[in-house]
């Protein structure tokens, strides 16, 4: 199978884009499964940092679910309809905006760990 190249100009959205079309699916499955099994379980037991760990398995979690919408809808041999579609593309949007937010939570949080307690 062949895979067009990227352009060394890419965005991380286009990189990102690539990188999950040319992961297998049991990976995209796994990254779901997992990233959703982690989020659980740093919410029940609450450890130091929990918040980062929660955040970036959902990250895991939401490129997963990506790719695999993204697969789901390439993968179509069969005209599904424009309201299959539609629906489809839009759970890709909400799942990438869950990604994007989870993604800048992570990002506070290790902020927040790095730099500590503020005591005015």
């Amino acid at each position: 199978m062949m895979t067009a190249r990227l352009p060394p100009d890419a965005t991380l959205a286009e990189v990102l884009s690539h990188r999950a079309r040319n992961t297998p699916t049991s990976r995209l499955v796994i990254d779901i499964a997992g990233g959703f099994a982690i989020a659980a379980l740093t919410v029940w037991a609450r450890p130091t940092g929990w918040v980062a760990l929660t955040s970036a398995a959902l990250c895991f979690a939401a490129y997963g679910a990506w790719g695999w919408v993204d697969r789901s809808l390439s993968a179509q041999l069969n005209p599904i309809g424009d309201s299959a579609i539609r629906r489809w593309r839009m759970l890709q949007q909400v799942v990438a905006v869950i990604g994007l937010g989870a993604f800048v939570l992570f990002l506070m949080a290790v902020l927040g760990i790095a730099l500590g307690k503020f005591i005015s």
